[in-house]
């Protein structure tokens, strides 16, 4: 049996390798997979982040993707990805996922899917749920089932492990594509500000597509607003407005 565990270089991914070594034991560490399916458009702080965790656990990591960024995604679709056609998750990250499950059936191979999800996702643990049930497989989630809080996943990582965290998290909740085209207004807000080399090319994919993320306005004009930061962070959009998509954290 293989013990596969998304992980996406986040902290609660690289915690729940941590929870599934420990659950399995020495018998078990050779049944243990780090499945990383990437997609080249995270902070790049996330490879340090990632080597470090493998050689904590002292595990190896596979790595198993399409080998497009989003920004090379968004060009061959000819199109913006967003809550109602995420084709960036369902591309380059649960065909990636399938292509190797089928790897692992060919080889013979029964295998459990563990997930980072936490208690408060409900709604994201219900969707994976539904997913594994539909292709009959086994999942489990970690840290939803044992109500272990982000904060204390980091502290963990900081103060036990003594590692640094992703850079993303000092400025976003998730260590995921960046931009996450999910993301509201205020997310945008915190890219146009830590990542400003993303937001160009988002406002670039915008012009060339034809597509903008948001209905009621481009990132542009969005743009003139940001500019005004006193403004910006006191009004109506200083929100969570992040929508997490089915990546894994």
């Amino acid at each position: 049996m293989k013990h596969v565990v998304l992980f996406s270089g986040g902290v609660a991914s690289a915690y729940v390798a941590h929870m599934v070594k420990n659950e399995l034991g020495k018998e078990g560490l050779r049944d243990i997979v780090l499945l990383n399916t990437p997609t080249w458009s995270e902070d790049r702080d996330i490879y340090r982040f990632m080597c470090q965790v493998g050689r904590k656990l002292k595990l190896p990591i596979t790595i198993w993707g399409d080998g497009r960024t989003i920004w090379q995604l968004i060009q061959d679709r000819g199109a913006i990805p967003g809550n109602f056609i995420p084709f960036c998750t369902q591309r380059l990250k649960q065909e990636m996922k399938e292509q190797y499950y089928k790897y692992l059936e060919r080889m013979g191979e029964e295998y459990i899917e563990y997930v980072g999800f936490g208690a408060d996702e409900p709604s994201r643990v219900q969707k994976a749920y539904a997913r594994a049930q539909k292709h009959g497989r086994k999942i489990r989630f970690p840290i939803a089932e044992s109500c272990i809080s982000s904060e204390e996943i980091k502290k963990f990582i900081t103060e036990e492990w003594k590692l640094q965290l992703p850079n993303a998290y000092k400025a976003l909740k998730h260590n995921n594509c960046i931009p996450c085209f999910k993301g509201g207004k205020e997310y945008f807000y915190q890219v146009y500000k830590f990542y400003p080399e993303q937001f160009e090319l988002a406002k670039q994919a915008e012009n060339e597509t034809g597509y903008t993320v948001f209905k009621d306005t481009k990132l542009e004009e969005l743009e003139k607003n940001f500019m005004n930061k006193e403004e910006w962070e006191n009004n109506q959009y200083q929100i969570a407005d992040f929508i997490p998509c089915d990546c894994w954290l």
